[in-house]
């Protein structure tokens, strides 16, 4: 369940939860709340379709990729973005890992640590590169 109470859970949240809930009590808690909101049948089958077209955004949203918007900080800027006092931890790129597994971008997960990771290997490379053209531009 959320950290919400069962009363602000919205009806398609509140059927996702009867649906798809594993928590008996949980559950039962729900369909009581449903209950309560005496929701007409042609109400009901309204919440059933947002149910549906609510599922199917929740599954497309799995699979999708990660955005040019997205992508750019992550490569770019994998560990140089600096970290405020207050926080514990960084990161532009911490906070977004975060966020794609809280909220279930699967794809947007794997593809991050995967651009993060070749950012920082270019990074690297640029280092690199800029040491050996140093050392031959003083010789």
């Amino acid at each position: 369940m959320n950290h919400k109470k069962i009363y602000r859970y919205t009806n398609i949240e509140l059927f996702d939860l009867i649906k798809n809930g594993v928590n008996k009590n949980d559950v039962k808690k729900a369909e009581l709340e449903l209950e309560t909101r005496n929701l007409t049948q042609k109400q009901l089958s309204e919440v059933e379709t947002e149910y549906i077209k609510y599922k199917k955004f929740q599954n497309n949203r799995k699979t999708a990729p990660l955005t040019t918007r997205e992508w750019i900080p992550l490569f770019f800027l994998p560990f140089f973005i600096p970290m405020q006092r207050w926080r514990k931890y960084d990161h532009f790129s911490t906070s977004e890992f975060e966020r794609y597994e809280k909220y279930g971008y699967e794809e947007k997960a794997r593809e991050a640590r995967k651009v993060r990771w070749y950012g920082t290997l270019f990074w690297i490379l640029i280092i690199i590169n800029i040491v050996f053209i140093h050392n031959y531009l003083t010789r």
